[in-house]
């Protein structure tokens, strides 16, 4: 069974549908691994990325990460098209839990995509009305199983002069939006990614504040915030384990079933922070800290990871986390990149080129 694991684990994801087929036994093995609960995917990070509006599979292999002389093995990225797919879409943005796939088009302003991996499925889901460009979604599940969609934004919006204030729920099993009776205490940033745990999805936040004009205000700190799917509601403010403002880099990642994990970088500093959760409910947390590293001795002068962009992920038996960054190499172009840190100080940068369709 090991050796059929280490072959699903290369198997192209849009190949699992006829994995799925071939008996039981590589049916559930295949299902372990879209949701990384198979052995051999726990050293492995499956994951999804944009490039050129294009959905994209990445596989990271950290298995071989150290050997015994201390060289390290990294196995370098598996970068997929999923073209075929979504040829006849552009795909903004993207959202997952449960193995489900929440997409967000870039032109088409009237739907969303969901689309299940393990199943082979695509539902394409009507707005009630158009969409702002700078709403914010989140996809999760109820106590019951049932898979919900969460879409709000709370914005003024210079370029039409007007506010938006909506938070509305897609339920899967009614196919129909609901508008949810929110009045925020919080802001959430629309570029802020929120991670999802245990059916629910948490964000980073602050509190709002109403400003009078010309009135000076110190900036609040932000917290971390859970929207819970069975409730369908915001829980109270939680403690992040920093004091993260603005413009610093922020960024929650789910490990597992259990723990979230949050990366910071502030804006004035080159050193990163990666904490792990040591309990979390949508009401409570503790952190302790996972990482830290001085990110100064190994790239550009100024080098920081981007406060609107970062996602990234760890291995918390290798003590070891990779970073997806857009990074600005060079004055006119820009690249993506991934940066391999573990203990001691150990960065490693990885480009990430084009990707080849399947």
């Amino acid at each position: 069974m090991d050796l059929v694991e280490q072959i699903l684990c290369r198997v192209p994801i849009t190949s699992l549908g006829t994995v799925r087929s071939t008996c039981k036994g590589w049916n559930a093995l295949s299902k372990d691994r879209i949701l990384c609960k198979a052995e051999e995917a726990r050293h492995q990070f499956l994951g999804f990325m944009m490039k050129k509006y294009k959905l994209c599979s990445m596989r990271f292999d950290l298995h071989g990460t150290f050997n015994e002389e201390g060289a390290d093995e990294y196995v370098y990225p598996s970068i997929k098209e999923l073209g075929n797919l979504f040829n006849q879409v552009k795909i903004a943005r993207v959202f997952q839990c449960d193995g489900l796939l929440l997409c967000v088009t870039k032109e088409d302003n009237t739907r969303l995509v969901v689309w299940n991996p393990y199943l082979g499925q695509i539902r394409w889901i009507e707005f009630n009305n158009t969409y702002h460009r700078l709403d914010s979604y989140a996809i999760g599940y109820d106590n019951h199983r049932n898979h919900k969609i969460l879409r709000f934004v709370d914005i003024y919006d210079s370029k039409v002069k007007h506010k938006f204030l909506e938070y509305e729920i897609y339920d899967f099993s009614s196919n129909s939006w609901r508008v949810l009776d929110i009045t925020p205490g919080w802001e959430i940033e629309s570029y802020q990614r929120g991670a999802s745990l245990k059916g629910n999805t948490y964000f980073i936040a602050k509190e709002k504040i109403i400003y009078e004009e010309d009135g000076e205000y110190p900036e609040p700190p932000d917290y971390l915030l859970c929207f819970d799917f069975t409730t369908e509601s915001f829980g109270q403010f939680l403690p992040l384990p920093f004091v993260h403002y603005l413009y610093d880099a922020g960024a929650l990642s789910s490990l597992g079933d259990e723990k979230l994990t949050a990366l910071f970088q502030s804006e004035d500093r080159s050193e990163v922070e990666i904490w792990v959760t040591t309990m979390i409910e949508p009401n409570a947390v503790s952190w302790n800290p996972f990482l830290k590293v001085d990110m100064k001795p190994h790239c550009s002068f100024g080098f920081h990871f981007h406060y609107y962009g970062g996602s990234f992920f760890i291995d918390e038996e290798k003590k070891v986390a990779v970073v997806i960054h857009f990074d600005a190499s060079e004055l006119t172009r820009y690249e993506d990149a991934a940066y391999i840190i573990g203990e001691n100080g150990y960065v490693k940068k990885v480009r990430l080129g084009e990707a080849p369709a399947n």
